[in-house]
This record gives structure tokens, sequence and C-alpha cells, in this order.
């Protein structure tokens, strides 16, 4: 490679797949990758070790310090095996308060920042600054803190200012703001025809407390112009540049995504736009092609590729690389399980003495055989809803939806929903809702005896509940968002 494509190729964040890196042919492919100059990469599944051995190699010949990536906004555990887990971002909301619980969000952050820095992340992709104001939102959700703008900058501007003090460097998204689609951005392209200056305020505030970099959102928003924010200049450079006075890197969102499907040359247009780095690329050897291409062709200017090449080169060069660090990766399940049980929020309870009644579990949603087991081995028995008989027994509905990349669970079918409903009109029902919280709208509020929201949908998540079910429910923490009930 020439100097030039050398340089453009340092523009590119490319994908590694931790569990690929025990493959020869891989290992080729990524070292051939850093050998040729690319920016870093955004990290996917492993082993904790192997994984940190792996980033320690590639670093080590890489002429440049490379950009190592992650989506850690459940902790590193939601990416690497052996990494510690922690509650979405609504769910933090839902059990800490800033001030009252200052300590305990240290230590729970500490473990995150610890594990990310021993690993070898230097740049969380954190925090979601996305104002979740459309209950239906498919991708976003649980994500975000809150629908309240005010509590996602605090708690945003939290994050930014606790792991840039501990060397890393953050990433908010997804500017101008994701929280009012009702289309996954992985499937489609969303278009925003809400106000979208209540979303811009958590970016504006991100800002103010230096935000690393940010990630623009592969977002139609027709008030601020006609192209994507991916390829918009009015929105990368005239509202968060000029207006917003951000200084920091600026990255796509992952460009292998298929909200960009129908606009040709995406990632030459993404950086004309004024993206600096190109994000997850499906193949990064064309998209480098592709932007060469129309360098040469004269559609992207020299200045350009020297301002994000310069912007690169500064927050390379200020990254922190402490892959050899000495630091025991604190898997605390006791701390953990506690963290996890002050974000359960108890809605409505007129049932007492849970453990003198009988009650039946029935589970519904995205759950799987693990956590079925769970409640098999805390109630003696558990089933799916279809599976449901009246009997004396008290029925908890334990509803499960997972938010995540393309996925398909955000909900429950109609089915499961018209089921349930029919269940709750004629018991005295215990609904406890592990993930999407939304969809406790879906039911009858004076019907249902008892009604729980959990925030997250994994085994942390179930455990920390049937725990605090056995003590009753004593400890609840508060509703992050509003909700409409239904009264029926």
């Amino acid at each position: 490679m020439n100097n030039l494509e050398r340089i453009l190729f340092s523009l590119i964040v490319t994908r590694l797949d931790g569990y690929k890196i025990s493959d020869s042919s891989y290992i080729d492919f990524i070292k051939r990758l850093v050998r040729d100059g690319i920016g870093g990469f955004i990290l996917f599944g492993g082993k904790f070790k192997e994984v940190k051995n792996f980033l320690s190699f590639i670093q080590s010949i890489s002429s440049q310090p490379l950009i190592i990536a992650s989506d850690i906004e459940k902790g590193v555990g939601q990416q690497i095996k052996g990494g510690t887990i922690i509650p979405s971002q609504m769910g933090i909301v839902a059990g800490f308060n800033l001030e009252k619980d200052k300590i305990e969000l240290e230590v729970l952050y500490s473990i995150v920042s610890n594990e990310a820095l021993d690993l070898g992340i230097n740049l969380a992709l954190i925090p979601v600054l996305d104002v979740n104001t459309e209950k239906s939102n498919p991708i976003i959700c649980t994500r975000a803190f809150s629908d309240d703008p005010y509590l996602v900058s605090e708690y945003g501007k939290y994050i930014i200012k606790f792991f840039q003090e501990r060397g890393l460097k953050t990433c908010g998204k997804h500017f101008p703001g994701h929280g009012s689609t009702k289309i996954d951005s992985h499937l489609s392209l969303p278009v925003i025809n809400e106000d979208i200056s209540l979303h811009i305020k958590p970016f504006k505030e991100g800002i103010k407390e230096g935000v690393s970099s940010i990630m623009i959102g592969h977002l139609m928003i027709p008030q601020l112009d006609d192209k994507p924010a991916t390829l918009s200049e009015k929105i990368i450079h005239n509202l968060l540049r000029r207006n917003l006075g951000f200084k920091g890197l600026v990255f796509t969102d992952a460009m292998n995504m298929k909200a960009l499907r129908d606009y040709s040359f995406p990632h030459a247009l993404a950086l004309k736009a004024g993206a600096d780095v190109i994000l997850h690329p499906e193949d990064p050897y064309e998209a480098l092609e592709e932007i060469i291409l129309a360098y040469n062709k004269g559609l992207i200017e020299e200045i350009r590729i020297k301002e994000a090449n310069e912007r690169l080169k500064s927050f390379r060069n200020s990254l922190t690389n402490k892959v050899n660090v000495n630091f025991k990766v604190a898997n605390d399940n006791f701390l953990i399980n506690n963290v996890f049980k002050k974000t359960i929020t108890v809605i409505k309870k007129q049932i007492d003495q849970f453990k003198s009644k009988k009650i039946i579990p029935y589970l519904v949603g995205a759950y799987n055989e693990h956590i079925k087991r769970l409640f098999e081995n805390h109630f003696g028995l558990a089933f799916d809803v279809s599976e449901y008989k009246k009997t004396k027994a008290f029925p908890l509905i334990a509803l499960f939806t997972d938010i995540k990349a393309a996925g398909m669970e955000y909900g429950l079918k109609d089915c499961q929903t018209n089921m349930v409903k029919k269940i709750i009109s004629n018991n005295n029902t215990i609904l406890v809702s592990f993930g999407n919280p939304y969809i406790i709208t879906n039911f009858s509020l004076r019907k249902a005896k008892t009604i729980v929201l959990v925030y997250d949908s994994n085994e942390y998540a179930v455990k920390a509940f049937l725990d605090s079910f056995n003590e009753e429910l004593q400890i609840s923490g508060k509703l992050p968002i509003k909700l409409n009930f239904n009264y029926e």
C-alpha cells in the first residue's frame, strides 16, 4: 500500500471475532489488516484470557496504537466470556441514584473499566445517549437510560467522566438520537419525524463533559436533511461540529447494517460528510477501494482526509494501552446479584406472604431452558404459558423479551399476549416482565394482583428476582420511564 492508501485504511475500524482467533487463517487475515495499517477493531466474542493475549499480540505488531472498541453497555461480559455482566442502562437508573448510591456505582463501574483495560479494550462504545420516547422501539428500549432527556444527560455524563478519568475513551451514541424510532436500523432505515431537539440534549451535555467520540446513527431525519445522518454534511459538519462544537472523533454506526443498503458508495459518502472513522464495514478492503475511487474522482477533498487523519492520530496517541495490567477479573456473584436486585421495580403488590402460597410459574417469550430450570429449582416446577391449566395455585407469569441487534424478541406475539390476558382476568396473578418494560402496558393494572419490572432477561436478572421474591419484594427500584398503564 502507498502512503495515501495506508492513511485511508487507518480510518477504518473493522470487526474482530474473538471466537475465531484460534483459527490460523483468521489470524493471518488479522495480521494482514494490522500490517496494512487498519485503524483498529470492534470486538465481539471470545474467552477472556485468549482475547487478552491476542489483543496484546496485535498491538505489538502494529506501527500505531490500535483502537480496540467494544459494545460493553452491560459490561465486558456482554461480549467476552469470563467478563462481568451488569444491568442494562435503564436498569441502572431504576436501581441507582447518582448521589445516594455513588459508592456502589463506583464499585460496579470500576469492575467494568478494570476488566476492559485488562482485556485490552481502550474505547468503550458507551454511553447510549438516546432518549427512548417510543415505547415500541425495537433496538434502543432498555439500552437507553430513560425517556427523560435530563436523566439520560445526567447518567450519560457520569459514565463519560468515570470511564475517561480511568483511561478509557467513551463514545456517545447514536447521534442525533435513535430513541423515537419504531424500526431497527440493523434491518432498515428509520425515518424520524419527531422534533429532534429533545433527543439532541444529552449529546450537548456529553460534549460539555468532554466525551471522546460520538457515533452517528443510521437515521433519516427530514427536518434536518434529505440524506441519512451517516451521509449528511448538514448533520455531521453543521449540526454536530459547528453548532454543538464537538471536536472529538466521529464514528459511523456499523456499516454492515442494512439501513444504508439502498445507497451507493456509503463508506465514501460518510467520510465526505464528516465522519472520521468508518466502523465495521462488511469488507474493509472493499470499503478502502470505494474510498480511493471516490478520492481519485475528486468526490472527497484532500483537506477532509487530512482533517480526519489528524483527528484520528490525536485520538490514537492518547489511547491507554494497559493490556498487561495485573488485574484479577472480579466477577463477584454476590455483588452482581445485589446490583440486579436493586433494579427490580415493584409497580403493584396486593399479594403478601408468598412463601405461604402455592405458586406456579408460567414462562413466555424469549427465555431458555437454563432460565426455566432456575424457576423449577425455586418453585419445584415451571411451565411454558401454553401449558397453563387453571388450578387453585397463584400463577406467576414471567414475560421475557430481549433487545438485540436485528432481533425479533423485543415484544410478545399477539397470541402470547392474549393468552396472558385471559390468565390475568381469572386469577390472582403475579406478573413479572423481564426485559422490555413497555409490554406491561398491554395488561390490566387493575386485574393483575402483583406487577414487577426487571429490565434484563438474563440468568442474573432471574436469580436476583427469585431472591427478591423470597424476601417478599421488600426493596424496589424506581420507575425510570413513564408508562401509560391499562386500567381495564
